[in-house]
């Protein structure tokens, strides 16, 4: 089995749906201590996350309390660049 690579789009500062719900900024993507594989660092929009940025003692990026989360990259969507998305609900 192999280790799953992240795609192209998903940079830092690019925007993204968590989840399929959640409406965030990429702020870091690669690999972590706390877990193996590629996993995407992103600062949601709202306080809906886990973090601000820090598990197990390391910071991976900074942002207000309770909106960094971290998620693998098939559970993001890119977002395209020329459209303001807006939450509906």
């Amino acid at each position: 089995m192999s280790t799953p690579t992240l795609p192209a789009d998903v940079q830092v500062g690019t925007r993204v749906l968590v989840n399929g719900d959640n409406l965030g900024t990429v702020r870091y993507a690669g690999s972590t201590s706390f877990q193996t594989g590629k996993w995407v660092g992103v600062e949601l929009d709202e306080a809906l996350g886990k973090n601000n940025g820090v598990v197990q003692g390391k910071r991976y990026f900074e942002c207000r309390s309770n909106h960094g989360v971290f998620v693998r990259p098939a559970n993001i969507k890119v977002l395209p660049s020329n459209k303001k998305v807006k939450r509906t609900g």
